[in-house]
């Protein structure tokens, strides 16, 4: 009897480890099904290697016509230090039941970014879940929930990256470099940072035309703006057009400090 109950306790853990879900795919967001606390990204995809204890999560994310891809690693009850957008994360990784749990912390700027995973799949495997709780500083906590459905194993490929501004728009002196997507967005933050239109800076109908004086000028702006970020601030860009004119057409006076 005592030898029954002992295979019984030893079969247990064994048991409990076999109803975790294996995470192994290519996934791609459903952005229709899922839930974003700011701006979604165009595309989101990760690609998750699940190896008994271990993960490895490869995210690739295009946004505003950049593809970014990252990396992190997790081992189940051990902390692992991994990435994220450049900056040191640490991460403690754990099953809640057939849920994934990951909390990771990261600095940036000196302040915390404390993140809360959830991983899980659905009864059809075909339907991943991921929900991410996140604080910065003393920010108030939000909410993201992204859906992911599976996709074949050899959809993995590399996106095809998005043309350059130089080559879907003319006469473009200061952004050369810069994919098209990305310069339609600087654009459209510019009518916000200066409280302007488009026709203060260009002739309608012929953008490419340096008739206007204002656009000059905005050329030299733009290179001022961009030395003060090497020279000053490498690696960041705390200086843009909104911290002088504050969404006014001309420089305002900073408040006091």
């Amino acid at each position: 009897m005592i030898k029954l109950v002992a295979v019984a306790l030893a079969i247990l853990p064994w048991a409990a480890a076999q109803t975790t879900p294996d995470f192994t795919g290519v996934w791609e967001l459903n952005p229709a099904k899922s839930k974003s606390s700011g701006e979604g990204p165009d595309r989101m995809r990760v690609k998750i290697e699940h190896q008994g204890s271990s993960f490895t999560l490869t995210f690739r994310v295009t946004a505003r016509g950049e593809i970014q891809q990252e990396t992190q690693k997790y081992t189940i009850g051990q902390e692992s230090k991994t990435e994220m957008h450049g900056a040191s994360m640490t991460s403690h990784a754990e099953w809640d039941g057939a849920t994934l749990a990951v909390r990771s912390v990261a600095v940036f700027s000196g302040k915390e970014l404390k993140l809360a995973d959830r991983w899980s799949l659905s009864a059809d495997g075909n339907t991943l879940t991921f929900s991410e709780r996140h604080q910065f500083g003393t920010e108030p906590e939000a909410e993201d929930i992204h859906t992911f459905e599976r996709r074949p194993a050899d959809s993995w490929e590399p996106d095809a990256q998005p043309k350059l501004s130089e080559e879907v728009y003319k006469n473009i002196q200061i952004m050369k470099g810069v994919p098209a997507p990305r310069l339609r967005l600087v654009m459209n933050n510019l009518t916000r940072w200066l409280g302007v239109d488009c026709a203060h800076c260009h002739v309608m109908g012929e953008f490419e035309k340096d008739d206007k004086i204002p656009k000059q000028t905005a050329r030299n702006m733009f290179k001022m703006v961009r030395a003060l970020g090497q020279d000053y601030f490498p690696g960041s860009n705390p200086v843009t057009c909104w911290t002088c004119h504050r969404g006014q057409p001309k420089p305002q006076s900073l408040p006091p400090q």
